[in-house]
This record gives C-alpha cells, structure tokens and sequence, in this order.
C-alpha cells in the first residue's frame, strides 16, 4: 500500500504534521529504552536517568544495530548492544570504546519530544522541519490522584487523525453511537492557527425546551492541537466540582494501521460539594462507561469509507469548517 495514500480510502496523505503520542509517561521509567515504530520508521524511546524521554531513529549507523533491542541507558546516554557506542540526547555519538577519538558524522535522528496530559508526543512533519508550535499547557493541578485510565488501541485499523477528531463536530452521531441526548453547539467556534475549539452541550434525554440562552445537560469543550490531538473536558451536573479531562491522540504506524491512545482523568474543583465516596463512585463509574465507549467509535472506523463531499442535515456539526481548517496539516502530496 502506497505511504501517500491509505489506499483509495483518504484523499490525503496518511502522515500529517504535528505532535503525536508514542507512550504514556507512567510507563516508562527513567533507564527505561523500549522499540517504536510510527510513521513507516523503526524508532526508538528511553528516558534517562535524569527523566528526559527521547526518541530517535532505531538503527546505530555504524553497523546497524537497533537501538531498542538490548541497549540500556547510561547517565543521558544510551549504548548500542553490538558495539557500545554511546549516543547523548541530541543524538551525537559521544562515545567509542577502544577509540582515541568519535566519528564526528556519527549520530542518529533525534525526533523533538513533549510530555503533556501523562503522555509523550513527538513532532511529526513530512519534511523534517522544526516544530512549527509547542503544545499548549493547562492548569491541571488538582487532578484526582489514581482515578480515570490510559489506555493504547492499536485495533482501530488505518483510521486517519483528521476522521477520528471529527467525532468532536460530529454532533448527530452522539445520541446514535453513545447514547445521549441531543448535541449542539455551546458557543462559537475558535479556530486560531493549529487549534480548533468547539464547545458542545449535551442535552438530557427527551429535552423539548428551548435551545439557545440554557444551561441544561452537560458541556464537552473539545480542542483539536494540530494533526494529532486533541483534548476534551467535560461537566456533568451529575458530578458538581468535577471535569472528566481525555487526551486523545491518533498516530499512523503506517499506511495501514494507527495507535489510539487515551488518557483520561479527572479535576476536582477547590470548592467541590461532593464527597469521597461520591467522587469515588462517580469517577469509578466514568472511568468504565469511558473505556466502553472508545469501542462503539471502534467497531465503526474500520469499515468506514471516507465521503469527501457528504450529505449533511440541520443536525450535523461544523464538520465542513473542521475539514477546511485541518487542511493545513496535510503535506503536499506528490
């Protein structure tokens, strides 16, 4: 299958630009080195001793040795199983055994890293260029220690970021595929530069009464951050004083497969009304219902065909304006 397409499926490249997850940060520990593969390149992940996470390329380029097999971590360093040629941070060799001085061509890829949300993302762009924004930072300080989940999909069969982060826009297919009530805009849209904010309301099941000027149901504030992000929180008056927070981020492995990672957790209010116990059970109950749901979006990206000039109703979202914004992260194709 062609990299520039994902087969006749997207009318778009498979890899755009921007920060994607590749692990979440619990997971890997500091002297930890671990094998990736994202974007049709071999790669590798280690977190030094100090705890910086990096990523580069997989392959040694002094004999080929993959990086992500039997290597271990030194200090800020990682060495090569085959020969022990140390490789820093930046990604220089700084290190031959046996030899006077090092190769001064001698490095691997580093690709730029960011830890945000209990995620480490990298910067994807097609040609290689510095990341064109940093990933934004949010107060989420009073996060409710051990609640929520994290969790990796890798199932989802080749479903492109831009359709996933759709879902956000999509507000018909809330009712039908989650089981609420009525979606509906809950503001303007923001669309500045890589972020796209659409506030959503969720109405109560059989609401009847106005639309505009309420303050019913839930809220769901969705921002989409570049080609691979996005970040949902959202409010229930089930739960006063409490936002449930999702990081989700979709990264093509190849032509043929993308990882669906999700995080989620929760934000308790200062002057939050609920009690433990309630919190527990709210939490408890949000963190199942959450984990459930990801599969009835699941079960349909698979088999999905992409319509590039869909039939929309009055009871669609801004997804025509959601597809014309993330336009911009889409590389030329050749």
């Amino acid at each position: 299958m062609s990299d520039s397409l994902f087969g006749t499926r997207y009318p778009f490249h498979p890899y755009p630009t921007g920060w994607f997850a590749v692990g979440f940060c619990e997971d890997v520990a500091r002297g930890s080195v671990r094998p990736l593969r994202y974007f049709g390149r071999d790669q590798v992940l280690f977190r030094t001793e100090a705890g910086v996470a990096v990523v580069t390329d997989a392959h040694c380029p002094h004999l080929g040795a993959h990086l992500g097999y039997d290597s271990w971590v030194e200090g800020e360093t990682i060495v090569c199983p085959f020969h022990q040629w140390r490789y820093d941070t930046g990604g220089k060799c700084v290190h031959v055994p046996f030899a006077k001085s090092v190769p001064p061509q001698a490095k691997v890829r580093v690709w730029p890293t960011a830890e945000r949300g209990g995620m480490i993302f990298l910067w994807h762009d097609l040609q290689g260029s510095e990341p064109q924004w940093e990933l934004p930072t949010y107060d989420e300080s009073r996060k409710i220690a051990g609640a929520g989940f994290r969790k990796l999909h890798d199932d989802f069969g080749a479903a492109h970021p831009q359709d996933v982060f759709e879902n956000g826009v999509d507000f018909a297919h809330f009712p039908g595929v989650h089981g609420t009530g009525r979606a509906i805009s809950n503001g303007a849209i923001d669309m500045r530069g890589h972020l796209f904010a659409s506030p959503v309301r969720i109405l109560p099941a059989g609401y009847e009464g106005p639309l505009t000027g309420i303050d019913v149901g839930s809220t769901v504030d969705s921002v989409v951050i570049g080609g691979g992000l996005s970040r949902v929180e959202s409010r229930t008056p089930h739960a006063p004083g409490i936002s449930t927070v999702y990081y989700v981020s979709v990264t093509p492995v190849d032509a043929s497969l993308s990882h669906y990672f999700v995080h989620q957790f929760f934000l308790k209010d200062n002057d939050c009304p609920m009690t433990d116990a309630q919190i527990e059970a709210f939490t408890t109950l949000a963190r199942d219902h959450g984990l459930k749901e990801q599969y009835s979006d699941g079960k349909i990206w698979p088999y999905k065909a992409y319509v590039e000039r869909p039939l929309l109703s009055a009871a669609d979202g801004p997804i025509l304006k959601y597809r014309e914004w993330y336009k911009q992260f889409h590389p030329e194709m050749a």
